[in-house]
Order: C-alpha cells, then sequence, then structure tokens
C-alpha cells in the first residue's frame, strides 16, 4: 500500500518566515470566531497573494456573526492581495450544487487555478465540502502541490455534562456517500471504519445505515487538548460497544492528518487479508486534521466510499475563540508516494 510523505506540519506563524506568497487562497467564512485566524496571520506576516476566495454558505446566522467575520476577513485580505472574491454557495449540506457552481464563478471571473500555487483554510468548511472541493481542484485542475491552513478552536462549547458529549448538530437530514467518494460495492459483506468525533449519535447513524458486519473505529489520540480523546470515547463508548468497535480500536494524533492515512492503511490492510472481497467504508466524524488523513487516502484507493451522517442544523457559535493555527504541506505528486 502507497502512503503520501508527512512533508511537515508547522505553526502557521514560523512557516510564513519561510512562505510568503501564493497565487490563490481559498478559505470559508462562519459564524466561528476562528474563521478570521488565517487571514490575520497572513496580513501580519506580509504575505503576498493573488485571488482570494472566501466561501459564503447559505446557513441560519441569527446574530449577523457570518456577516461580521466575512467582513473581517475581507477587509485584512485586501490589504494582501491582489483581488478579493466573496462566494455565495449552496447550503451548507448541498456541497456536489456548491461546488459545481464554484466551477462556473471560477470561469465567469476568470480565476485560474491550473499550475498555480494554491493555499487553502479548511478550518470551516463542513467536511463533504472540502473533501469534495479538493478531490475536484485534483482531478479537474491537476492540483498536486499546495498548502493546507488549519486553526484549532480554543475549546467546544454546548457540552452535555450528563453524557459528557459535545453537541455541534441537531437532526439527522441523512446518511450517504460523500460527492466524488462513492466507492464500488461489488460486494456482499460491508466493513465499516470511523474516526470518532464527539457525538456519538453521529456514529451510531452511521452504523446503522451501513450495517457492517465488522466496524473499525480510529481515536484521536493524543488530542488537541488534554483528555479529549476520553470525551470522545465516552461519548461513542454506545457505538463502541453496539458496533463491537470496542475490539477493533486504534489511535492517531487528532491534528495529523498523515498518521490518520497510515492508520486508515493498515485497517485496510487487515480487512484485505483476513476479509477479502469486503465492501469498504469509512466515516470522517473525528478532527478535521483527521478527515483530511481520509481524504488522502481515499484519492489513492478508490474503491473505498467515504460516507457523512449530513446534519439537519449545525449549532450556530459552537466554538470558543481560537486555538494554534498550523500550515502543512502536501504532495500528491507519483515521486512523493511512499511504500508501507
Amino acid at each position: 500500500m502507497r502512503l503520501i510523505e508527512n512533508l511537515s506540519i508547522v505553526p502557521a506563524e514560523k512557516a510564513l518566515d519561510t512562505y510568503k506568497n501564493w497565487n490563490v487562497f481559498i478559505s470559508c467564512g462562519s459564524f466561528e470566531e476562528r474563521c478570521t485566524r488565517s487571514s490575520e496571520i497572513l496580513l501580519n506576516k506580509n504575505v503576498e497573494i493573488g485571488s482570494s476566495i472566501i466561501f459564503n454558505y447559505k446557513e441560519t446566522d441569527p446574530a449577523n456573526k457570518k456577516e461580521e467575520n466575512i467582513k473581517k476577513m475581507k477587509d485584512n485580505l485586501m490589504k494582501i492581495s491582489s483581488y478579493v472574491w466573496v462566494y455565495d454557495t449552496e447550503s451548507v449540506s448541498a456541497p456536489r450544487e456548491g461546488i459545481r457552481k464554484f466551477l462556473k464563478f471560477l470561469e465567469e471571473n476568470h480565476i485560474r487555478l491550473l499550475r498555480q500555487r494554491i493555499i487553502i483554510d479548511i478550518t470551516v468548511f463542513t467536511k463533504p465540502y472540502f473533501l469534495l472541493l479538493l478531490k475536484v481542484l485534483h482531478e479537474k485542475f491537476g492540483l498536486s502541490q499546495f498548502d493546507i491552513f488549519y486553526t484549532e478552536p480554543e475549546r467546544y462549547k454546548n457540552r452535555n455534562a450528563t453524557r459528557n458529549e459535545v453537541i455541534l448538530t441537531e437532526g439527522l437530514d441523512r446518511v450517504e456517500s460523500i460527492p466524488g467518494f462513492v466507492g464500488s460495492s461489488v460486494n456482499s459483506k460491508e466493513i465499516l471504519i470511523v474516526t470518532l468525533g464527539y457525538e456519538g449519535k453521529r456514529a451510531l447513524d452511521v452504523f446503522y445505515t451501513v450495517n457492517p458486519e465488522l466496524t473499525f473505529a480510529i481515536n484521536g489520540f493524543p488530542s488537541y487538548q488534554p483528555g479529549g480523546h476520553e470525551i470522545s470515547l465516552e461519548a461513542n463508548l454506545r457505538f463502541l460497544q453496539e458496533s463491537g468497535a470496542s475490539d477493533n480500536l486504534s489511535f492517531a494524533p487528532a491534528r495529523n492528518p498523515f498518521e490518520t492515512t497510515r492508520a486508515v492503511a493498515r485497517i485496510v490492510s487487515v480487512i484485505n487479508e483476513q476479509y477479502p472481497d469486503s465492501n469498504i467504508t469509512i466515516a470522517p466524524l473525528g478532527t478535521k486534521m483527521q478527515a483530511f488523513g481520509v481524504l488522502l487516502y481515499a484519492l489513492q484507493n478508490k474503491a473505498v466510499k467515504v460516507v457523512y451522517p449530513f446534519p439537519s442544523t449545525y449549532k450556530p457559535d459552537y466554538s470558543f475563540k481560537y486555538g494554534p493555527s498550523w500550515i502543512f504541506r502536501v504532495d500528491l505528486e507519483e515521486s512523493k508516494w511512499i511504500n508501507i
């Protein structure tokens, strides 16, 4: 099994002592305060950018926090970018329509992505959105070398003290494959891999929808903050028990996508050896960095399906302030892939 090299995961401020210019910067606005952090750091480091694009989801924003944050982002980026665009996209739960419309937006505004230096801030993109976005950029524009910016929350709000669970969403709209990651369901046996998040009910929703014969789980350890992995395990206790994943539990650092890729690859290797002719489904419910690790694996193994429990509503303002920011470099060119 081939794996992508870990090129570097560096604190953003340190990385920007070396990285000073990009042709295109793509980010996303949100009611979360941390969405503004990348534009602030890039401005403070006097980075030069050609075109900056801010995704603006259609989503509930009763306090107009998203509007205020997008204005801050735009004001910051106008000081270091030649052009700043706000792209009004579709619903936060409709990535296929949003990315299709985004391709038209690029064409109409003559924004070139082919053979450009690109940095993407995935901080507040939903997981299905940025997985599909990066797959399209890679396959349509040949994007193989790019940089990722990510800012952690200082902490999450909406913690249920009774179940020790963090509530980030409400309700379930559907569980389905993320567009572009439908896999190949040609066998009768279903096997599920889940990266664990803070909402155990979402893992249960996926489990009952997929109805696998065998389930594996990956927990984020070390976590962003001390004890985070224990909160995740407690929140997912029912899922781990009912799915049997407690017998097939492994760990990968919450902020290292490359180690998540390796963990998934090791599990798939076991599945292929012990349970051949199985359909493999992955649900990235853990951290955004772990979801990126799932993306890296899914780009090289198109037979796996990636599914997601699309919620009815994302809780507004579910994170508090911001924590550390990171930049990591990705190279998908053939020469940078290694064997494990």
